[in-house]
């Protein structure tokens, strides 16, 4: 049976804990699949299709173009494409069966420290504060999956002390990198949590740990180096957004969870020799993802330009924070909570039923008046800022007597995933670590003395129900901000995408494929930019750049002004008939106004319908011979 329970848990039995899996994959399985193809964000679409067919066709990731992610992504997306056809849609369907199976995971997860019932309305609330409200095939999901696997085998190293699940959790961490660079945080959790792994913390050594000569002191030294140099690298990786906010949001959950890392460390006996070999069996396992993918690079001389595009091409992204996390003193919502933690088990019986039903109600209320954008914007914030104190109940629970090994394991897991936010901790991105808080919370009210199960499956169900009313299928860009409904009913004139878009999308698209093949043939050469590679892949064109995003290539090449003159050769070089001009990008900077002064001397502009965000311009065939000689 997948479940670890305390003493004062009832073991439940195994046909409960398979039935609730099965029900929870099925609720999963059901749902996701309901809204399957609603919606996009067309450049993360864009960017994920695109690197897939170049992919396909045979280039390398970081060779032949730039991946802003490390490149599996790339390769499954391209297998996929290979098996199910090309298309948007399709790329969705692997995400649909890992979604699936992680949420059965979650639920195994949950089982270490509730009953199946509570562990069946944590993992809900879970789901619905994740995959639903942006269900695109993007790797931070990647991320969250392979970081959930993960802490199941953790915990079950914890549990049964057996080595093989150290080899599943490094492949599991190893793929994690391969997915998205910032898979460094899994890998950093899962080398605290397997140092702690083998901990059993026994009431009547304390003293001996305690002693002088106690030989256990040299490893609580190493462990609080360790720990002081993870939050040192927390505060270095934040660097020049490092604030009051940024150091409650992001590096309070690490300092907590250090903290209990060391205070369990303190109270125990183990062998640091052991930890070390523990350590090192996962790292060996966790290298061998990572050598079979660098394994070409290396056959062919191109591990620089792997090198290049892991660790030195993303600093613009780092130097250019889109959106820091909310102020820090949004924490302090989140008070109650504590309050409920540390004291709902301790009142008398009576209180029990009151205490459920004012939850509950109040709950209610909110989900109710979350329908006005004030509300809605406190309540999500509170949510979302309550990590720090969610760590800090764990840090709280250390130092108990019965304090549990596991419960610190799944928040040393959170609080490192929970870095995945920066630079972009905008509310989708809370989503991409939302589940981990929910399952820290759940492990933390699990090991109260005598928890209230009725009051926590109500709190949990009131975070379902605001999930399900104003979360999920929702507009992505606004979560956070503004419950926005979005009228995806509508599909492209393209079999590549097989997605839902909104109406007045769907008009602007369609009138720029329509132009793009009017005056391009199929495999031709057509330039879009900045940031919007989805014409490529939507419309079947090559991109003559190694760019999806051109902040990345600028970066590069040392300034706007090269990356300029490089797009200018290259209208030239391929006799370019098609530029699509995204004249709002998100990311990169817009192009110089010398520059736009020469696209339209080269060509002339064609009717668009839509926003008006992009521009079409088709080469002026009697102006050629004239731009040459310039």
């Amino acid at each position: 049976m997948d479940s670890h329970p305390p003493a004062n848990l009832k073991l439940p039995s195994r046909r409960a804990v398979s039935l609730g899996g099965i029900g929870v994959g099925l609720v999963t399985l059901v749902y996701l699949g309901w809204q399957f193809a609603n919606g996009w964000i067309a450049h993360d679409e864009g960017l994920i299709g695109h690197t897939a067919e170049r992919t396909l066709k045979g280039e390398i990731p970081h060779v032949q173009f730039q991946d802003v992610y490390t490149g599996l992504l790339s390769h499954l997306n391209a297998i996929t494409f290979r098996l199910l056809g090309m298309s948007l849609a399709s790329l969705r369907i692997p995400l649909l069966i890992g979604a699936t199976f992680t949420a059965v995971v979650w639920y195994w997860i949950a089982l270490r420290f509730v009953e199946p019932v509570l562990a069946s309305c944590a993992t809900l609330a879970c789901l619905v504060w994740s995959f639903p409200n942006y269900f695109a095939a993007l790797p931070s999901w990647y991320i969250l999956m392979l970081a959930s696997w993960a802490l199941w085998a953790l915990l079950k190293f914890h549990e049964s002390k057996a080595r093989r699940y150290l080899l599943l959790a490094g492949v599991l961490s190893g793929l994690s990198l391969l997915f998205k660079i910032v898979g460094l945080y899994l890998v950093a959790a899962s080398l605290f949590a397997i140092w702690i792994g083998r901990l059993t913390y026994h009431s009547d050594e304390r003293t001996n740990s305690d002693a002088p000569n106690n030989p256990n002191k040299q490893a609580v030294l190493l462990t609080m180096a360790l720990a002081a140099v993870f939050i040192l690298l927390a505060c270095i990786l934040i660097g020049k957004h490092l604030s009051f906010s940024t150091a409650i949001y992001f590096v309070l959950p690490i300092a907590c969870a250090m903290g209990a890392v060391i205070t369990i460390y303190q109270r125990s006996i183990t062998k640091l020799t052991t930890s070390i070999h523990d350590c090192t069996i996962f790292l060996l396992s966790l290298s061998l993802p990572l050598t079979i993918f660098a394994l070409p690079y290396g056959l062919q001389g191109q591990l620089d330009l792997l090198w290049h595009g892991l660790f030195e091409l993303p600093s613009p992204r780092l130097d250019q924070a889109a959106a820091l996390p909310p102020l820090g003193i949004w924490a302090l919502g989140s008070i109650p909570l504590i309050a409920l933690v540390l004291f709902s088990g301790r009142l008398p019986q009576s209180m029990s039923l009151p205490l459920t039903v004012t939850v509950a109600l109040a709950g209610a209320s909110i989900v109710i008046l979350s329908s006005t954008p004030i509300i809605y914007q406190a309540a999500f914030l509170t949510v979302q800022s309550s990590l720090s104190v969610i760590c800090i109940l764990v840090w709280f629970h250390s130092k108990r007597d019965n304090a549990d090994v596991s419960v610190v394991i799944v928040a040393i897991v959170a609080a490192s995933i929970g870095l995945t936010q920066y630079p972009y901790s905008s509310g989708i991105y809370f989503c991409y670590c939302a589940p981990l808080a929910g399952l820290t919370l759940t492990a933390v009210v699990g090991r109260t003395i005598k928890y209230d199960k009725p009051l926590w499956a109500s709190f949990s169900l009131v975070l379902v129900l605001f999930g399900v009313l104003h979360l999920n299928f929702k507009n992505p860009r606004r979560i956070g901000t503004l419950v926005q409904q979005l009228d995806n009913q509508f599909e492209l004139n393209t079999a590549r995408s097989g997605l839902y878009i909104m109406s007045t999308e769907q008009l602007e698209y369609n009138s720029i494929l329509q132009q793009i093949g009017n005056h391009s043939k199929p495999d031709d050469y057509i330039l879009a930019g900045p940031d919007c590679p989805q014409f490529y892949f939507l419309s079947g064109r090559r991109n003559p750049t190694p760019q999806c995003y051109d902040l990345f290539r600028a970066h590069q090449l040392g300034s706007q002004e090269a990356l300029e003159a490089e797009l200018k050769e290259l209208i030239l070089e391929h006799d370019i008939q098609v530029f699509i001009l995204n004249q709002l990008p998100e990311f990169s900077s817009g192009y110089t106004d010398s520059f736009l002064k020469w696209i339209y001397q080269w060509g002339v502009g064609l009717p668009v319908n839509g926003s008006g965000r992009f521009a079409v311009i088709h080469k002026k065939p009697a102006d050629h011979e004239a731009i040459n000689q310039r």
